[in-house]
């Protein structure tokens, strides 16, 4: 009997370690280490926010630009590898020279998020750092 609910332990364990393990985006990490971010925590944010995707918006358009549909209902919009929200725009604008939008561009979008980091630490990441 022990010997079967130790089999059992083990089996679980064996499922649930993987996806953990997985649960980063490695092919970003060395510019991460570039940018100076905690890459094991900026590796994490970045796989929970947008599946390691540059290019990720966590809004809906219609045919002509318009949001039909975001994720906080202040209307917010998320962008980029981190999911850096629209409510930082001027950093956005001063440290990128661009709009919103230039934060789909990787150097950009680490720019603005060690600028974040430096600043508050992992606070603008909260949600998504908390066990």
């Amino acid at each position: 009997m022990k010997v079967f609910i130790l089999a059992i332990a083990i089996s679980l364990f064996a499922f649930v370690t993987p996806v953990h393990a997985k649960a980063n985006c490695p092919q970003w990490e060395p510019l991460m280490r570039k940018y100076g971010l905690p890459v094991k925590d900026f590796s994490y944010i970045a796989y929970r926010e947008s599946g390691c995707r540059i290019k990720a918006i966590n809004a809906r358009f219609d045919k002509h630009g318009n949001v039909t549909w975001t994720l906080h209902k202040n209307g917010s919009i998320d962008r980029g590898l981190f999911q850096i929200t629209s409510v930082h725009t001027d950093t956005v604008r001063k440290l990128c020279q661009g709009d919103l939008d230039t934060l789909l561009h990787l150097d950009c979008n680490m720019t603005v998020a060690k600028y974040l980091y430096d600043r508050y630490g992992l606070t603008p990441w909260i949600m998504v750092t908390k066990p």
